[in-house]
């Protein structure tokens, strides 16, 4: 077995602690013998990838136990960083557990973190007193702070709700999808996004009501890949900078 695959198959079946104390046997142990002897608690997999792994490296007498353990570190850093930047599921609704969260809770969450600047989109944008709040304090943070709404009039009557939403916070800047911009009476500006510092973003079902937020049956996804959500953020902020989207007194 080459040593990449039996590097892998450890990293499919011990925890990150169990790995990094491999790594640091490996380190210590320029033969890289009995090296199953230092990894508690490893189930009988773990192990067997473990002497598979001592054994590859027997086989390559030029890779140093020094060699090993920057293998196995390099390939744990690799796993952690997939594992921050993996999408989570978020619900309104009944029997969300374990790692799924809450609509609203995330929105907090996301803008309450918000450092730089905040992008919000939504069809129906009610001023929910916790998200103007969360708003208002991102701002006086020093963040640039976006909202992107549906109206009724640019909606040519589609659309039924309040014409400025966010109006009594200051500092945030509110842009429409004027009628005059769409290919046809009838297009709706239906996107439901929250977008935080081009790092993270919440893309789902739910408006910005207090309906959506805590009594519908939403999903969602929480983006945690910064690539994905600076496109998301940059496709809109592309549409703001060529007029498509108009800012609103």
């Amino acid at each position: 077995m080459s040593v990449d695959r039996a590097v892998d198959r450890v990293l499919e079946r011990l925890s990150d602690a169990q790995v990094e104390t491999l790594a640091k046997a490996c380190e210590g142990d320029g033969a890289v013998s009995g090296l199953g002897a230092f990894i508690a608690g490893a189930s009988p997999a773990g192990r067997d990838a473990v002497e598979k792994l001592a054994s590859s490296l027997k086989s390559h007498p030029g890779l140093t136990g020094a060699g090993a353990a920057l293998a196995l570190r390099a390939a744990l850093r690799a796993r952690r960083e997939a594992r921050a930047r993996r999408s989570r599921p978020v619900w309104t609704g009944p029997g969300a557990s374990g790692e799924q969260r809450l609509t609203a809770g995330v929105l907090h969450e996301l803008l309450a973190g918000a450092r730089e600047r905040i992008l919000l989109v939504s069809y129906a944008t009610h001023t929910l007193s916790r998200l103007a709040d969360d708003l208002a304090a991102a701002v006086e943070r020093g963040c640039e702070v976006d909202a992107v709404f549906e109206t009724e009039e640019d909606s040519a009557g589609a659309y039924s709700g309040p014409a400025t939403p966010y109006a009594a916070v200051a500092g945030v800047r509110r842009w429409r999808w004027p009628l005059a911009e769409r290919p046809g009476s009838g297009a709706s500006l239906h996107a439901k996004l929250l977008v935080v510092d081009r790092r993270r973003a919440l893309v789902g079902s739910a408006n910005l009501t207090d309906r959506a937020l805590h009594a519908n049956l939403e999903a969602g996804v929480l983006i945690r890949d910064p690539e994905v959500a600076a496109e998301l953020h940059d496709h809109v902020a592309g549409l703001i900078g060529a007029g498509r989207l108009t800012r609103d007194p």
